[in-house]
């Protein structure tokens, strides 16, 4: 299987420093041409066997798989071309903007017999697994904390006025609901599933999002989904039930281990650490390529219902 890579930011490059042990035949990259040196220099560093900077052009070549790591108001774009060439996709999170758009790129997908998937690497970490199994310790759900919370290196040149990258740029979709909240979000679904009604309060500056709390509401309990680019919070992530809280450490992005905290004085708290030196990235990288080969769209589908679903609380929280 020949992986192609669309990008060379940092998310690129963290996914470069262990993709080679996912086991593709070949990998190569493009970005454009303004970036061919850097292109050059990576493909050096990480043994790539072609660099492109015409992205129609690496669609054209014989790869199976594109990896999309582009910025996020390019995804749409960039994942058409991509299954409309007949690729399977792995595109970052988040894939689009709303929940018509990943609907309608689902459907291209089938109609081209490929494979689409977005890049949210929580629901393969062998932690997440474990608590799916576990959350049923917690008894009757009550409410859920979870925060993400980390300031931004880029903030203070954008409060200052003197940049405004992606991050922060309305054009570019970028704002802490799509940027860490989402990583809440995600986490929620993947163990509740689609809430009854979601609401979003944030700070406003400039146009976007520098932080904001979301609320989505299940009924029997609650969920507050707190996610910051202009402060920062040591966490932890807190799931709270009548007979038991989960703390997970230090968020649920980077997620490896959590206790279970149970209210009985005489039960000993669970601990599970499940960290081996993984990269957080190398598991979902790792299933994406087993489901391609088996063709299991079973857990394709899955994977699609969950960013579904995410998609589905972005739209209501920002009145789309």
């Amino acid at each position: 299987m020949r992986l192609g890579i669309a990008g060379n930011g940092v998310i690129v490059q963290e996914v470069l420093s262990f993709i080679d042990e996912i086991g593709f035949q070949e990998i190569r990259i493009c970005g454009r041409k303004q970036s061919e040196e850097k292109l050059n220099s990576l493909a050096k560093k990480y043994n790539l066997s072609t660099v492109y900077t015409d992205y129609d052009e690496m669609l054209a070549s014989d790869i199976d798989v594109v990896y999309i790591g582009v910025l996020n108001n390019l995804h749409v774009d960039y994942v058409r071309k991509a299954i409309e060439a007949g690729k399977h996709v792995i595109c970052e999170k988040p894939m689009t903007i709303h929940l018509a758009e990943l609907t309608e790129l689902e459907a291209l997908a089938k109609d081209n017999n490929v494979m689409l998937f977005e890049a949210m690497s929580i629901y393969h970490m062998p932690a997440f697994k474990q608590l799916q199994q576990d959350i049923k310790l917690v008894g009757d759900l009550k409410i859920c904390n979870f925060n993400y919370s980390q300031m931004s290196s880029r903030y203070k040149g954008f409060h200052e006025g003197s940049t405004t990258p992606a991050v922060f740029d309305p054009k570019c979709n970028g704002g802490a609901l799509r940027d860490l909240n989402v990583y809440n979000i995600a986490t929620m679904v993947g163990l509740f599933g689609k809430p009854e009604r979601v609401s979003y309060s944030a700070n406003i500056e400039k146009g976007i999002d520098t932080s904001g709390v979301l609320i989505a509401d299940y009924g029997s309990f609650k969920c507050i989904c707190t996610g910051a680019k202009d402060c920062v919070a040591p966490g932890p992530t807190t799931i709270q039930g009548v007979d038991a809280t989960i703390c997970i450490y230090p968020h649920v992005n980077g997620m490896t281990e959590y206790d279970v905290l149970f209210n009985d004085a005489n039960t000993d708290t669970k601990e599970v650490d499940l960290g081996d030196g993984s990269h957080r990235l190398f598991f979902e990288f790792k299933e994406f390529k087993r489901i391609i080969e088996e063709n299991d769209k079973k857990a394709q589908e899955q994977i699609m219902q969950f960013s579904k679903w995410s998609a589905w609380v972005i739209d209501e929280a920002v009145g789309a």
